[in-house]
């Protein structure tokens, strides 16, 4: 009897199920009857029947797994094209094909010269000069000039250009200058250190040799460099210096031409000697005169006027004024029969204002000169150069390729593209 109406109400449920396209179960129409003993009736409420529900609705839930299957399929594609084969090829690339590359690296720190350091006082401005000479360095080294000077060296284009080197990796033959520059700065790097002061530049090629052949290069041309540095920093220095100094100079040979121009015009090596010579004379002729003219008084009152000794007097009284005009006239008096020619005192006159402008333009030459050394001095002092303590080395093994690290980040590179455009991929389709 149950099992009779357990199959009534399940081809009940069935034929409901196939009407609707679902299939509705009511648990309670398939729960067993229990049989309940015979008690007294007892007036309990009736509870509201609970019914439990599970419907499938096969349409939806086979359109469902099927975009699942799509999706899923479209996602392990995309992965396998986006990360799976660039990270295959990658490491195929740099295990088989990828040439060697080999790293010489030198290491150098721009100082300025002990007496510069002992001599200065301002540590800040010489830390600053330092590190704006290390940057100018580095700079250099990346620059058109460091590739021009290192093509005429070494050949830059026919070592980068080797046919033995990966296709990827090779310089193109008869490539242009920029194009050169370019290509370079892949093959070198620099880097300085703020705390220590220290650069560090790095040139990598396919060989060794070639590695040291241009590493060293190119630390001789950043010596060279430093050096033009630090000598035009001291002819700057010393080129204001200078220019005095040639200015006191050319103003002191001007001087002492017109000095021997008046002794040679006047026949005299020195004039104020020889108008002092002059006046020494005419006073001593003056003293004598009036000594003379005292005893020819005193004599004259007792002796007769013919007398010899008076006569011999009054003869020296006479030769005296003779002289003593003589000399006067030498000095006052100017000889018209001579062009130029000027009196003893014109000549004293010119020769002390020439005698002035003399010692005047001797002291400046003779400080200008004092500056210029002292400028030269400091300019040698504060002279900088490139003290280099790691010298280029020959490498032994290749720093490029790296297989596993390499590949490592190609794989990361990848992966992380892909997860950014799955991403983007769903939400744009979310909101359409």
């Amino acid at each position: 009897m149950k099992d009779t109406n357990r199959s009534a109400k399940l081809e009940r449920s069935q034929a409901r199920s196939d009407e609707t396209g679902a299939l509705v179960l009511r648990l309670d129409e398939v729960r067993p009857v229990r049989q309940q003993p015979a008690a007294t009736p007892v007036a309990i409420p009736k509870p509201f029947p609970r019914k439990t529900t599970v419907t499938y609705k096969s349409v939806r839930v086979t359109g469902m797994v099927a975009k699942a299957k799509s999706s899923l399929s479209g996602t392990s594609i995309s992965f396998f094209l986006m990360v799976v084969l660039p990270t295959i090829i990658g490491a195929l690339y740099f295990a088989f094909v990828a040439s060697p590359q080999y790293m010489s690296e030198f290491r150098f720190s721009v100082r300025p010269t002990d007496g510069a350091i002992m001599s200065s006082s301002s540590v800040a401005a010489d830390a600053a000069l330092a590190m704006s000479n290390s940057y100018i360095v580095a700079d250099y080294a990346l620059s058109r000039d460091a590739v021009e000077s290192l093509e005429k060296s070494v050949g830059l284009r026919e070592i980068y250009s080797m046919d033995s080197t990966d296709r990827f990796s090779r310089l193109s033959d008869n490539v242009s200058l920029e194009r050169l520059v370019d290509y370079w700065r892949k093959r070198v790097s620099t880097s300085y250190d703020i705390m220590t002061g220290i650069n560090t530049i790095e040139v990598t090629a396919f060989s060794p040799q070639d590695a040291l052949k241009i590493s060293t290069a190119l630390q001789a041309l950043c010596e060279k460099l430093v050096n033009d540095i630090s000598e035009k920093a001291r002819q700057t220095q010393m080129a204001f210096a200078k220019n005095e100094l040639e200015r006191a100079e050319a103003r002191l040979k001007e001087v002492r031409q017109r000095e021997t121009e008046l002794r040679s015009g006047q026949k005299s090596i020195d004039v104020r000697k020889e108008a002092e010579g002059k006046m020494l004379l005419n006073n001593k002729l003056r003293g004598d005169l009036a000594a003379l003219e005292a005893q020819y008084s005193a004599l004259s009152s007792d002796m007769d006027p013919t007398s010899p000794r008076l006569t011999v007097l009054k003869n020296q009284i006479t030769a005296a004024k003779e002289q003593i005009e003589i000399l006067q006239s030498q000095i006052t008096d100017v000889d018209a029969s001579k062009p130029g020619a000027l009196d003893d005192a014109q000549r004293v006159t010119k020769y002390d204002q020439l005698q002035t402008d003399v010692v005047i333009a001797t002291k400046l030459y003779e400080s200008s000169l004092t500056n210029y050394e002292n400028a030269r001095m400091r300019a040698s002092s504060n002279q900088t150069y490139l003290a280099t303590y790691v010298q280029p080395g020959l490498p032994q093994i290749a720093s490029y390729p790296r297989t596993f690290i390499d590949t490592l980040l190609v794989f990361l590179s990848a992966f992380g593209a892909w997860v950014v455009l799955t991403l983007v991929y769903y939400s744009i389709r979310d909101h359409a």
